[in-house]
């Protein structure tokens, strides 16, 4: 134990408690956590593999390797999007153990406390930023080394160790080296009237900060929700694993007037098998995309998208696959003159060389580490003037009212509700509406190549709470095909105007000292899109804006007259026992990268607030 085979799966039928579909961030964390209770057996059915001493994975300074190669990625690609040039946007997912916390860029950083709040304002009880800070700092342990008061403050980096966790099997910390390109960059953003929040983690995430990353610095490698729920707990006879086995369908009983899910169909080397029986829950953890996917191939989901595909109706849910949310980004991209190394300097063969040896014999240097990197969380009222704001709110309310003339009537009560959030966090100057990441070298973009030699800084732009509302579904009965991607990025032109703002901003940071000090020249965005202002900026947007990779709302967790797929307990409506428990259930995206969220639901649902 605990990996398993199918057929040795057959003799656990009706023993089998919890069923746990996706082993990524949130399902481990639930399928680590419940075993702890002998009593109960828990199975987890992951359609990737064990990624265990895989340096793409484990080594820090690989981040991004990864990606797009089907051993750990999903690689999915959207529609294409007509407010962005037509183009096919590439949609990363973690394919393994770990699922996408094995696959992102460390970031362990939280939302506000009205980003959180606001779940419990929209009918969902128990849902705060009390509830859940108890659980991310659950999770997770802090791993502190000594820093000097005067680089704390420089770095903007001095924690308060009451938001921390001290005793969760994830291990963080902060980055071991500095880059006085990070202290140029929170100089000349307080030039601007943003402050240095040298902790970001307890709720009030306005101002530039030094983010933690999920590394554990004892070993220079990833921490992830493997290596943090499951390979510590391998010994335990109650946790099964059954991998590269892809789930197609959930199988209920009738009962009364709800669904019992009572077993799963999946396909697994080819050949299509089943496991019954199950006595408790059947959870699936499988992200926002596949979630949808899932749900609608076992019945639950718009009737008139299921009969396309001749699919029964067994639960008429019609915001399955609805209000899909992402944080979307651009980068600014310039060279600069400095004197110290950068991660631009792992182009050189030998400098990458002498990087690996000092990783292999003391797990130190670039690659040990994180990105050199410092973020800002800026507000609306910092990115425009008084007669923008007027604009934004003006394109926010046209552009809310034409969609909510095209969603489905059963979804127009809940994104009113939500809309009615969004509009008091965009009025509030303690609300982040962008995000700028300072990478310390040349941010990786399709439409720029750094030159070996040279230095760079790049600021890439995110917006943090899109008004444009998303969907996923299913494009086919095969239950093996992708599902239909479409984010709809830009639907609502005020996101793009923000995001124009937000680029704006960031071009004014390198003409403000001291960071203008330094830099050389613009690369991106190219010369022929500044010399037409803001309508060249909206057209480089369209032409080159990416994902963050933090989709949400697939599967929200509401009200069901407001378009809900699950209740508080995050039980599907129409179902006794089957729950999502994974990114997809947040009704509004957040202001942060989302995995401390995600270790967050995992941890609370584990605990007796949602299963009992």
């Amino acid at each position: 134990m605990p990996f398993i085979s199918p057929t040795e799966l057959k003799a656990w039928t009706h023993e089998i408690h919890y069923v746990v579909i996706g082993g990524g961030t949130c399902g481990l964390t639930l399928a680590g956590r419940l075993s702890e209770d002998p009593n109960v057996n828990v199975l987890v059915i992951e359609a990737g593999t064990h990624h265990v001493n895989d340096p793409l994975v484990d080594v820090p300074g690989n981040r991004g390797r990864a990606l797009a190669n089907p051993k750990y990625d999903w690689a999915f690609s959207t529609v294409p999007q007509s407010h962005a040039n037509n183009r096919r946007l590439f949609e990363p997912r973690g394919k393994g153990l770990g699922g996408s916390s094995m696959l992102n860029y460390f970031g362990m950083f939280r939302p506000s406390k009205d980003d959180i709040d606001a779940l419990e304002k929209l009918g969902n009880k128990g849902w705060n930023w009390d509830s859940l800070l108890h659980y991310m700092k659950k999770s997770e342990t802090l791993v502190e080394f000594p820093i000097s008061e005067s680089d704390a403050v420089t770095f903007a980096a001095k924690i308060e160790r009451e938001y921390h966790g001290t005793n969760g099997p994830l291990k963080k910390c902060l980055p071991r080296e500095w880059s006085q390109l990070q202290k140029t960059f929170f100089d000349t953003a307080e030039t601007l009237g943003i402050p240095r929040n040298p902790d970001t983690n307890g709720g009030h995430n306005v101002g530039a900060m030094t983010s933690l990353t999920s590394i554990d610095p004892t070993t220079g490698t990833r921490s992830y929700s493997s290596t943090a729920y499951l390979d510590p707990n391998l010994h335990r006879k109650n946790l099964l694993v059954l991998l590269d086995a892809q789930v197609t369908k959930i199988i209920f009983s009738k009962e009364g007037d709800l669904h019992k899910a009572v077993g799963v169909e999946f396909v697994k080397d080819n050949s299509l098998d089943r496991i019954t029986g199950i006595q408790k829950d059947c959870i699936i953890s499988t992200g926002s995309f596949k979630t949808p996917q899932l749900l609608e191939l076992s019945g639950i989901g718009n009737p008139s998208i299921l009969s396309k595909f001749d699919v029964e109706t067994l639960i008429d849910l019609p915001g399955v696959g609805e209000n899909l949310q992402d944080h979307i980004v651009l980068s600014t991209i310039a060279e600069v003159e400095t004197s110290e190394k950068t991660n631009d300097d792992l182009l050189d063969p030998e400098f990458l060389k002498l990087h690996k040896e000092l990783y292999e014999t003391k797990k130190a240097g670039l690659l040990a580490s994180g990105p050199k990197s410092a973020f800002m969380f800026v507000p609306a009222e910092k990115l425009g003037s008084d007669r923008d704001l007027i604009s934004w709110q003006d394109q926010m309310h046209a552009g809310c009212t034409d969609t909510l003339a095209q969603v489905h009537p059963a979804l127009r009560l809940g994104l009113e509700k939500q809309y009615a959030i969004q509009r008091d966090l965009f009025a509030s100057k303690d609300q982040a509406q962008a995000e700028i990441l300072d990478f310390i070298g040349h941010r990786p973009d399709p439409n720029s190549t750094p030159v070996l030699g040279k230095h760079y800084t790049s600021l890439g732009c995110a917006l943090m709470h899109p008004l444009s509302r998303g969907t996923v579904h299913i494009a086919s009965s095969d239950p093996l095909a992708p599902p239909e991607i479409d984010p709809n990025y830009f639907a609502n032109e005020a996101d793009l105007d923000l995001l124009v703002h937000i680029a704006e901003f960031a071009l004014r940071m390198m003409k403000t000292s001291p960071l203008s000090d330094c830099v050389k020249e613009v690369i991106l965005p190219k010369k022929e899109f500044l010399e037409r202002g803001r309508e060249g900026l909206k057209d480089y947007i369209r032409a080159t804006c990416t994902p963050v990779f933090h989709p949400v709302g697939t599967a929200s967790m509401l009200p069901r007259e407001d378009g809900g797929v699950v209740d508080a307990k995050l039980k599907v409506y129409g179902t006794s026992n089957l729950r999502v428990v994974d990114l997809s259930i947040l009704p509004l995206e957040v202001s942060c990268h989302t995995q401390t969220v995600a270790y967050g639901i995992g941890e609370k649902v584990a605990s007796s607030t949602c299963l009992k």
